[in-house]
């Protein structure tokens, strides 16, 4: 066979191959072209359909836009809402914000932060976006996507830059189209009105698969505010160490869902990660390591951080239980050594009234506390008031809040009575060692805490908060825990006939009912085999239906409960550490913290059925803006609407 011959059989072959078989760039150039789908708006859901059988050639985020009553918006809003079917598509770089309207440099400072978010939240919506890399939109589109301007101007009518049970979160929005330019306009009561705007707006801004862009409604107006004043979640950072990175990213996925308040449950007798400037023995003692210490300046900052996507912290010293690492660290000697990342303490003196931590570490642990390890402060002990008003002050330097919860859960009767200078204290004041004065020692204690807590305060105004506990049952009780004060965080079933008692006191209160608003339950019994003492997992169809008000109305009670305007304050879930850390946190929060934010914000009659649709597509939402939310459904659900319910 001569060299001619060959060539063109290798040509052939070669050419075969080339058609036969494409290239990697040839197959990617193949599925980047349109999808043969479309999406049609049908009562309210968008439905699946060929392209070839339907006049409506629109992706998914289009439909969504464009589809039901409150469209893709999550939270959803509780007054009025008027929104056009027509979108604009635009250059995400021909947003223009217009100078901010506020009454003070610093919210016009916090708006301008605000602004930033806003802004990247949009690049966020492209599927090619890179944090820190190139913007996917800097490329030429034709005219009429280059020649649409959209202008935002926001405005603030109240100075108000802390957020507080009585501040305004609401806001309104107004968007109109004239020509080439669409003109929103977001006014809040309140800084915090306004931020919840921005968020909103957001929403009603889309990715456009078709013109691969960014897409806003031509025209619409909403009204809308919470109806709960406290929209929260606690997390734990001492069973298992969270960093600020971390919680900084659990606060954007609160400020996605207008969420307001974060719970820092920050110490417990597992470590003592805050570093004490007036107290570092606790600390040195306390940390797992010296990596895993809250220091007061990045905690100033994370507060700032949170304030600016509209959540405020409220820091937790849980006392008189839940106390053990780091307490030890008070009797022991004064004396160590400095060196590398080590803190350095100062004296601290120890009355005859024994140590200011009992049954530390104590065994059978099951007889003196709820979990290991044990430890509980020392009532009678004159310093262990001194250390917690010290502490206290520490707290309330870094964290600018107007509630501080004191804890107040899990007191072990057993545990006190293992000590003896408690015990002879009982004794030298004729009284018996029974559950009734173990409670009047509980009672006193909780006194002396909270003028410890005012005097650190300094004349600010603070409002305390401590959990739902048989102390709160007792009679005449509301003569030391003064309902005026004191707000009840309940997190016991909903169906436990003491919550009736404590609204009966007049106690304001903060649900987070453990049999729906539990977020680390079902993930077994981590001391051993079981389902763990909290019960299965609360699905986000649970956390959703979760009213409090209902709640309180099936309860089982012979009078009625007389509810006053504003004694429900809102709601909280709650997240134990004993089996999360940051590398499971965003998992076991989102998208069931969303579905508690709607119940927070909304508090709808309908169920989670009405809402399946919007979470799910909000789910994925929180997906490209960083979020690890977990998934709910396939993404066969997610493209075809109300076609995976059960029934």
């Amino acid at each position: 066979m001569d060299k001619f011959k060959l060539f063109l059989i290798v040509a052939s072959f070669l050419a075969v191959a080339l058609v036969c078989y494409p290239t990697e760039s040839d197959a990617q150039s193949y599925f980047r072209m349109p999808s043969p789908w479309t999406y049609v708006c049908k009562n309210g859901t968008c439905a699946k359909k060929l392209r070839s059988d339907s006049t409506v050639i629109q992706a998914l985020d289009t439909c969504r836009l464009r589809c039901g009553r409150f469209r893709a918006i999550w939270p959803r809003p509780t007054g009025d809402v008027e929104l056009s079917r027509v979108v604009v598509p635009f250059k995400p770089q021909n947003l223009r914000v217009l100078p901010v309207t506020a009454p003070t440099d610093r919210v016009r400072e916090l708006l301008n932060r605000v602004v930033v978010e806003f802004q990247a939240n949009i690049l966020k919506s492209h599927p090619n976006y890179v944090d820190g890399g190139s913007n996917p939109f800097d490329k030429q589109y034709d005219n009429l996507i280059e020649g649409t301007v959209v202008q935002v101007q926001i405005t603030v009518d109240d100075p108000e830059e802390r957020l507080t049970l009585e501040t305004s979160e609401g806001y309104r929005i107004d968007i109109e189209t004239q020509g080439n330019t669409v003109t929103a306009e977001v006014r809040g009561d309140t800084f915090f009105g306004a931020r919840h705007g921005l968020e909103t707006l957001s929403q009603l801004i889309a990715y456009d698969e078709q013109r691969d862009t960014v897409q806003i409604i031509s025209a619409g107006a909403i009204i809308d505010r919470p109806l709960f004043a406290y929209r929260g979640l606690m997390l734990d950072t001492s069973r298992n160490f969270v960093s600020i990175k971390g919680m900084k990213k659990l606060v954007d996925g609160m400020s996605y869902n207008k969420l307001n308040t974060l719970h820092w449950h920050i110490t417990d007798s597992h470590s003592f990660p805050f570093y004490s400037q007036r107290v570092p023995q606790l600390t040195l003692y306390g940390a797992y390591t010296p990596e895993k210490i809250y220091f007061p300046e990045e905690i100033k900052d994370f507060v700032e951080y949170s304030r600016i996507r509209g959540v405020r912290v409220i820091p937790e010293l849980d006392a008189p239980s839940h106390i053990s690492s780091g307490w030890q660290g008070l009797e022991r000697s004064n004396t160590v050594e400095p060196g590398p990342n080590t803190i350095q303490p100062s004296p601290v003196s120890v009355s005859s009234g024994g140590p200011m931590a009992v049954c530390v570490n104590a065994e059978p642990w099951n007889q003196f506390c709820s979990e290991p390890p044990c430890g509980q402060l020392n009532p009678v002990n004159e310093q262990t008031y001194l250390v917690l008003g010290k502490l206290y002050r520490d707290l309330l330097s870094v964290f600018d809040t107007d509630a501080f919860h004191m804890g107040g859960d899990d007191v072990n009767f057993n545990c006190w009575n293992s000590s003896k200078e408690i015990t002879d204290f009982l004794t030298a004041q004729r009284r018996n060692r029974t559950e009734r004065e173990f409670l009047q020692l509980w009672a006193t204690f909780q006194r002396r805490a909270y003028v410890e807590l005012v005097r650190a305060a300094r004349g600010t105004e603070l409002t305390p908060i401590v959990w739902a506990s048989n102390l709160l049952i007792q009679e005449n009780i509301e003569n030391i825990l003064d309902p005026e004060r004191y707000i009840v965080h309940f997190r016991n079933s909903g169906r436990d006939r003491s919550l009736a008692a404590i609204l009966d006191k007049g106690y304001r209160i903060v649900f987070s009912n453990r049999d729906a608003w539990q977020f680390d339950c079902g993930f077994g019994d981590w001391m051993g085999e079981g389902r763990g003492s909290c019960g299965g997992y609360k699905t986000w169809q649970r956390v959703y239906d979760n009213n409090p008000l209902r709640v309180i109305a099936l309860l089982n009670t012979t009078e009625e409960i007389d509810l006053q305007p504003g004694q429900v304050l809102g709601g909280e879930a709650a997240l134990w550490s004993e089996q999360v850390d940051e590398m499971g946190l965003e998992a076991k929060v989102w998208p069931r913290g969303a579905a508690l934010a709607e119940r927070l914000w909304a508090n709808p009659f309908s169920s989670w059925r009405d809402a399946a649709d919007r979470l799910i597509h909000h789910r994925e939402r929180l997906v490209k803006r960083g979020i690890s939310a977990d998934r709910l459904q396939p993404e066969w659900c997610l493209q075809n609407q109300g076609r995976c319910s059960s029934n």
